[in-house]
């Protein structure tokens, strides 16, 4: 009995070993072990279980560097377990040939200091073209391009919809989820959807998100949802969605001769242990197709005259903070406005106060929030009101309309009227606005302003220094000929800048971008890193959109990159452009590093705003 123990306690203990050498921190180097002369290849470093800070590297005396680091932060999602890992990349050109050594890199992490393995790279004579391996028994390996056709309907993108019609502004929840049935080594957004027609707000995911089991059309599936975004359609008919692309490296596992890329992975959980084969890294390009929503009008049978647009379920409130007050003592009159709908989008109706009061602009107190429910929140408006003539007033009753679509139906709330009372003498600081509502009583008010007419008259004698001819007449004469010329200049200038609708464009482009990143600098202060890389990527879209003249609707990497080469943009702030946009968008997904990484992209931002304005060439 205690030797039929032995075998399981090794077991155990094994698998006990091997669960914490996968919790530690491990940073290893990888690269081609051989490499033609002429060839680029890629040195990597990998952080695998831990965040990581001052990466320094070895001496690369025998190689240009072009490029880099690239850095990503990516999820493994093996098996149903997800882990993450950091990535440090950098292009080289070997200077001649030989066998070099690469000696061992250094990082940081968590106060301590790691090492990654040494590397030997043999260096051959150049290359004509670059071979394809051949495959197992001197066979041609099947190409990643085959691979991916045929992987085509175990990894994909889709999008869900909450509802396929809706009404105009009634919220549709747009969920934008990857399936898949292979293992895959992260996952990066390359171009996000464009909403035109929508008013949108993106809900933010919970990172430590896990992967569900799903069915779709019949099959078993991986799901994972990648962006989700709150829609509130702004014009009736049929809108598009347009489509979003991703990247992403499905891992296939080529058994025996057959090469069979397809494993089921709710089949045999151990049967890679007993089947182990080639592992082969496909990369993928992923698209969703385009999506189409039919948005109905609000319908015009028993709409109020006062309704203004809100869509969803609201409640209304009024009060006034005292019913009896003396003259020049405040008043607040207060409404609230909640619920869940396109909150965002719905203003307090127009109130009309009675004359006799100063009206200030109301104080707005906001307070909304999105999440996969919808837009919902509050907001309130205190209007400040100094009464200036004593009387008894009233606050008319003020309604509130929106529409409810889940009944299809107009719903008017009512708040009541209020009555006021003021006392007190009539105030000193009247003005224009609180003179209106009884010309009687103004005259008795104003009797301090007002002159009597005179029953005789005062004599009068000449002025020898006549105005007429004087420099000052001549000034007052001539002024209205010169601000005519003016005008005239003017008009003209404004004509030009409106003609100039590129030069327009690009003229504000540089000031929309800095107005987004000081926005960005609000976030850092606050360590809020997904907002500051939101705030940065929309900054440099926005300014190359405008800057280069290319519709948001078309924009991309390749015709951004395409533009900035016409214009004798240097490549090497072309590729800082890439690295910086790509830093933006991993951290939709996961951390991007510590703070001072976000300082130091921060700073690449604005150094890199500069440096194309002074490359950019019209």
């Amino acid at each position: 009995m205690r030797c039929n123990c032995i075998p399981v306690l090794i077991i155990l203990l094994f698998l006990f070993i091997h669960e914490i050498t996968l919790a530690q921190p491990n940073f290893t180097a990888s690269s081609p072990k051989s490499v033609a002369e002429n060839q680029n290849f890629n040195l990597t470093f990998s952080l695998g279980n831990a965040t990581g800070s001052n990466l320094r590297l070895p001496d690369l005396n025998d190689f240009v560097l072009l490029g880099g680091p690239n850095t990503s932060s990516s999820m493994q999602i093996m098996n149903g377990s997800v882990s993450q890992s950091m990535t440090y990349s950098y292009i080289l050109r070997p200077k001649h040939q030989g066998t070099f050594k690469i000696a061992k890199a250094t990082i940081d992490v968590k106060g301590t200091t790691i090492e990654s393995n040494e590397l030997t790279i043999q260096v051959t004579a150049p290359s004509a073209k670059q071979q394809t391996s051949p495959g197992e028994n001197g066979e041609q390996a099947i190409s990643s391009a085959d691979f991916a056709k045929q992987l085509k309907d175990d990894v994909f993108v889709k999008v869900i919809l909450s509802k396929n019609s809706v009404y105009k502004g009634e919220l549709v929840t747009a969920t934008y989820k990857l399936y898949f049935r292979q293992n895959l080594n992260g996952f990066n957004l390359i171009k996000a959807p464009s909403l035109d027609g929508f008013w949108s707000k993106e809900v933010e995911l919970d990172q430590n998100r896990k992967q569900k089991v799903e069915n779709y059309n019949g099959n078993q599936y991986y799901a994972l949802d990648i962006l989700k975004y709150n829609l509130y359609p702004q014009r009736s008919g049929t809108l598009q969605i347009s489509p979003v692309e991703i990247s992403t490296v499905a891992q296939v596992t080529i058994r025996g001769k057959s090469r069979d890329p397809f494993r089921d992975p709710f089949a045999d959980p151990f049967g890679d242990i007993f089947n182990m084969g080639q592992v082969k890294n496909i990369p993928l390009t992923l698209r969703t197709d385009v999506t189409m929503l039919s948005v109905k009008e609000l319908p015009e049978t028993g709409k109020p005259k006062d309704f203004s647009g809100a869509v969803g379920r609201f409640d209304f409130e009024t009060s006034l903070s005292d019913h009896e007050a003396k003259t020049d003592d405040p008043v607040t009159y207060t409404v609230k406005l909640s619920g869940t709908g396109n909150m965002s989008l719905v203003e307090a109706p127009a109130i009309q106060f009675p004359a006799g009061f100063e009206v200030y602009d109301p104080k707005v107190k906001e307070h909304v929030t999105g999440n996969e429910s919808g837009t919902s929140g509050s907001k309130q408006y205190d209007y400040l009101l100094i009464p200036r003539q004593p009387g008894d007033y009233k606050i008319n009753s003020q309604t509130f309309s929106y529409f409810n679509p889940s009944e299809e139906k107009y719903i008017t709330i009512n708040a009541p009227e209020y009555p006021l009372k003021i006392t007190g003498e009539p105030s000193k600081h009247l003005n224009a606005n609180s003179l209106t509502y009884n010309s009687q009583q103004d005259i008795s008010i104003l009797d301090d302003d007002i002159r009597y007419i005179k029953t005789s008259t005062q004599s009068f004698e000449n002025d020898e220094n006549s105005f007429f001819a004087s420099p000052g007449f001549v000034a007052l004469y001539s002024l209205p000929f010169f601000a005519f010329i003016s005008l005239i200049a003017v008009r003209r200038r404004n004509d030009n800048l409106s003609a100039d609708l590129m030069g327009s464009k690009r003229r504000r482009a540089l000031k929309l971008s800095k107005k987004r990143l000081s926005q960005a600098a609000k976030h850092l202060s606050h360590t809020d890193k997904k907002n500051f890389y939101d705030e940065v990527s929309r900054a440099f879209w926005g300014y190359l959109s405008d800057k280069l003249n290319i519709d948001p609707a078309y924009l991309s990497r390749d015709m951004v990159a395409e533009k900035l080469s016409i214009r004798n943009v240097k490549s090497e702030t072309i590729q800082r452009l890439h690295n910086l946009l790509s830093t933006c968008e991993l951290s939709l997904y996961s951390p991007v590093g510590d703070v001072s990484e976000m300082k130091n992209d921060y700073s690449a931002a604005m150094n890199l705003i500069a440096d194309l304005e002074d490359e950019i060439r019209s």
